[in-house]
């Protein structure tokens, strides 16, 4: 099955996929399917990178989703993702549901009149290589009274109901998924920024586990002082990954130069293009 196809989408994601076709109607059967969801909204520039990635994908048969996370302070700098496998039944049932809420034909944004700083749920699906990205209201539900309550097909109403699903996927679909698991996201984004204090707690600082220094790491991105912003993967991200699992929101990296730096990490989904960029 293909992984997620990179596509340029507004206000967080940018990128492309070669071989794939974007299309205003896919009607593909399921084989070969793929889903990425996330949020948009209006942010500072690195409030943004905290909340932009996915929530989840569905990809080469696999959810994969943000697990719980330790209610502890400060939080642990590497996140937790988890995946399970996902059934072709499973996978027929999203596509079937989405297609019934009118998901894959007809109008692309469904928002319905969104208020200035609201959030902004994104749909990318991917059936066969056809790709279709659909833009809604996350928490648009309609009122049920009578029977039918199923939202128009086409409508933010069946927008904010297959939304609520696949959030809901656990216990929609659970005789469809497998076991759940830690999953690992092959490649990170990084943003080093102006560390954190909290004069309460006694600092912690650890080693910058890569060979560039961080003055010279990924591209320049906004912030007081100048922040840094990269993607690692591949043999760097292996060096990486232990030092970034001993590590919390507040560390302090250092390298041999004199920088200091906080980092906020991001795991990037199968098909996430490039947040640095």
């Amino acid at each position: 099955m293909r992984r997620l196809a990179t596509l340029i989408l507004a206000l967080l994601l940018a990128g492309g996929c070669t071989g794939t076709v974007v299309s205003p109607s896919p009607s593909a059967p399921a084989t070969g399917f793929a889903l990425r969801a996330w949020i948009s909204q209006a942010l500072p520039p690195v409030g943004a990178f905290r909340t932009a990635g996915p929530d989840l994908a569905i990809d080469q048969g696999r959810l994969i989703l943000h697990g719980p996370e330790t209610a502890i302070y400060p939080g642990r700098l590497l996140p937790n993702l988890q995946q399970r496998p996902l059934s072709q039944a499973g996978i027929d049932a999203l596509v079937n549901a989405a297609r019934a809420g009118g998901l894959l034909d007809g109008p692309t944004d469904l928002t319905g009149g969104l208020k200035p700083g609201a959030q902004t749920g994104h749909l990318l699906f991917v059936i066969d290589g056809v790709e279709r990205e659909i833009i809604g209201d996350p928490t648009r539900q309609i009122v049920c009274v009578t029977a039918p309550c199923d939202g128009a097909p086409g409508s933010p109403e069946a927008f904010g109901q297959f939304w609520a699903k696949v959030h809901d996927i656990g216990s929609w679909l659970a005789p469809e998924l497998g076991p759940e698991a830690p999953d690992i996201a092959d490649r990170f984004a990084v943003l080093l920024v102006e560390p954190v204090v909290d004069g309460s707690l006694p600092p912690s600082s650890a080693l910058w586990p890569l060979d560039t220094p961080m003055s010279q790491f990924g591209v320049a991105w906004a912030g007081s002082p100048p922040a840094r912003c990269g993607v690692i993967e591949g043999d760097a991200l292996k060096a990486a990954l232990a030092a970034f699992g001993e590590a919390n929101e507040l560390t302090q990296w250092t390298d041999d130069t004199d920088a200091v730096y906080g980092a906020v990490l991001r795991p990037l989904f199968p098909g996430e293009p490039d947040p640095c960029a």
